[in-house]
């Protein structure tokens, strides 16, 4: 029916509830509405939940499930949706909440209150573990590298994809493990994969996955080996960056090197090994644009190490932004956040042919709202997610620019 419909988007998508308009709480749905505070609440409460131009209102007995640094299961459901609640996680006072409703309409018609108890949250642990949000950035790099090669092997694009992605995810999923084991993430660390934290997924089975998704991502990558020996290269430095980034005390993002090695992984290694596969040859300008995706995408990371700066300076771990400091950080972002502009231009001075790389500048309105947030010290703790779109939109731009324009000019050639 429709207004189950309605119902379940207000409640999945929404993010913020008001008790007894006065507080306004992060929630998440679990056969009720579930939430953390430092508020004391009991017997009956009003609520309300807006989701665009829909308002839900309702009521409903609400009960006390014990303190949220010890209740892994419901934490782990609303810091799931909502990682920036971790800030009050380990509070003495902050308990969680369930709410049963008794009373719940929308936009002033009234819908069963029981409906709420069959509605949970889309949780997919295992997913969020191998961190499918950065995925996007090696998309981009492999996209922009293969269309710059001009003659593009389908099969090959589509194994590049598949090949990186897995490898990614598997990383991913080691470096959040260690990140655990070594107590670098704790109970308020606003990481994006608290599935270990909160006890969410089986720690052996995702190791398990990890190894599996890179022993596949190893065998597609030796299959295309063949295709170019050169690769060679490529396939081994990244399997070699993976796993010495992720060591829990000698890795490389533990020895202010975690910057530098996503540099050069996600310029030089993803963008121009998808370049070289597709049968390009390297040159002085591919490789700067290569470098203006690698820089942006290790600004991402720094955006992330800035955030957690104090956490690893406690942790004894060495970052780029705990040797800067806060200003040294903020200058380091803003330049990496620059200087790809300055790469695009070089290549197209030295190679005017490369003009379509010029669609980058498209980008230049977000950097200078992005350079003003930094400076008045806005949003720094999405920082990292800012700095992901922007990236994606610095890439993309290109990509789309390059693809058009060789598709109209009847340069671009797809084969199998």
């Amino acid at each position: 029916m429709d207004w189950k419909i309605s119902l379940t988007r207000v409640l999945l998508k929404s993010k913020k509830i008001k008790i007894n308009n006065e507080f306004e709480e992060l929630y998440a749905v679990d056969a009720g509405i579930i939430f953390i505070s430092k508020h004391n609440y009991s017997g009956i409460v009003n609520f309300q939940i807006s989701e665009k131009h829909r308002s839900l209102v309702g009521s409903g007995h609400i009960y006390n499930d014990g303190k949220a640094s010890i209740n892994y299961r419901e934490r782990g459901i609303i810091l799931y949706k909502n990682p920036e609640a971790t800030s009050i996680v380990n509070d003495d006072f902050a308990r969680i909440y369930k709410i049963i409703p008794d009373k719940i309409s929308i936009d002033g018609i009234d819908y069963p209150p029981k409906t709420v108890n069959n509605i949970k949250e889309k949780q997919h642990p295992f997913l969020k573990s191998t961190r499918p949000w950065s995925f996007q950035q090696s998309i981009a790099a492999i996209l922009l590298g293969t269309v710059l090669a001009i003659h593009i092997n389908i099969v090959y694009f589509a194994f590049s994809i598949l090949a990186v992605v897995l490898a990614q995810g598997s990383f991913n999923i080691i470096n959040g493990y260690y990140d655990y084991k070594s107590g670098n993430d704790t109970l308020t660390s606003m990481t994006s994969t608290r599935v270990f934290i909160d006890k969410i997924i089986d720690k052996k089975k995702a190791l398990l996955m990890a190894l599996a998704m890179l022993a596949i991502s190893g065998t597609i990558g030796t299959y295309l080996v063949y295709s170019n020996t050169l690769l060679i290269i490529f396939l081994l430095l990244g399997i070699f960056a993976g796993i010495v980034y992720s060591l829990p005390k000698y890795g490389l993002k533990r020895l202010a090197l975690g910057d530098l090695s996503i540099c050069i992984i996600w310029g030089p290694g993803i963008m121009l090994g998808s370049y070289i596969l597709q049968g390009g040859i390297i040159n002085l300008p591919v490789t700067l644009i290569s470098f203006s995706i690698g820089i942006l995408t290790a600004n991402i990371v720094h955006g992330n190490n800035w955030r957690d700066m104090k956490e690893d300076s406690d942790n004894h771990i060495k970052t780029v932004s705990t040797l800067l400091k806060a200003r040294g950080s903020e200058i380091y972002y803003l330049s990496l956040l620059w200087v790809p502009y300055f790469l695009i231009l070089l290549a197209y001075a030295i190679s005017p042919m490369y003009y379509p790389v010029l669609a980058a500048f498209i980008t230049l309105p977000m950097a200078f709202r992005i350079s003003s947030d930094v400076i008045k010290q806005k949003h720094l703790n999405i920082l990292d997610a800012i700095t992901a779109k922007f990236t994606m939109a610095f890439a993309f731009s290109s990509f789309i620019a390059y693809a058009a324009i060789y598709y109209l000019t009847g340069l671009l050639y797809l084969r199998l």
